[in-house]
């Protein structure tokens, strides 16, 4: 197998399977037989970013960059290690240049998404949610992007708003078990404390019957 096989290897596994000390080892496989090839050096870092290794991802992120440094999703993986660590303006950093590579595709919607995070991190919620409006703009139907922006607005003790993203958040992915919790929350803080209940309620049920990420 040549090097460009088992990089897709590495992809499929780590995407369709989740494998990722497997997708790891396929990825270092590739770079073993091409260690120019820069999509094996990401595979390499998104893999590590899910081992929790994110010291070493953020080295593999450095050797992507260093052979393709237009490649906005390198950027984001690189963003993502970065958030983990706590280095929340590297982070921020690197989903902006991840934006100005590629302003309007499916990158940006997730730079845009991972970049409020980070802002939020950094107590910067009025920024936060203008880059959950940008992800939302491109991707009016993500749900993990109206989930983020109600965190924004709760932080803001804007309830009222943020109870509507949520509402929002649970309409698109009815699985979204952490938009039924955060949910929850909002309404408690409003004071409807049955309906609070309720929602909690869910997002307990929800979380304890299936594998659904947060």
């Amino acid at each position: 197998m040549n090097a460009d096989l088992w990089a897709a290897r590495g992809r499929y596994i780590m995407r369709a399977l989740g494998r990722y000390s497997d997708a790891l080892d396929a990825f270092e496989r590739a770079i073993e037989l091409d260690p120019s090839h820069a999509r094996a050096w990401r595979g390499k870092a998104a893999a590590l970013n899910n081992l929790d290794r994110y010291s070493e991802a953020l080295e593999a992120c450095k050797r992507a960059l260093e052979l393709d440094p237009f490649n906005s999703r390198s950027w984001i993986v690189k963003g993502f290690a970065h958030h983990c660590l706590g280095e929340y303006e590297e982070a921020v950093k690197s989903y902006d240049r991840a934006i100005e590579l590629d302003p309007m595709g499916q990158d940006a919607r997730r730079a845009w998404n991972n970049r409020g995070a980070a802002l939020d991190n950094l107590g910067r919620h009025e920024e936060a949610l203008r880059s959950y409006d940008e992800a939302i703009m491109l991707e009016p139907f993500d749900a993990y992007a109206w989930n983020n922006k109600g965190v924004s607005l709760v932080a803001l003790k804007r309830h009222d708003e943020a109870l509507l993203c949520f509402e929002k958040a649970i309409k698109i992915y009815p699985g979204y078990w952490t938009a039924w919790m955060n949910r929850g929350g909002c309404l408690k803080a409003l004071g409807r404390l049955d309906e609070a209940e309720e929602s909690l309620e869910m997002a307990k049920r929800i979380e304890l019957s299936s594998d659904t990420p947060a």
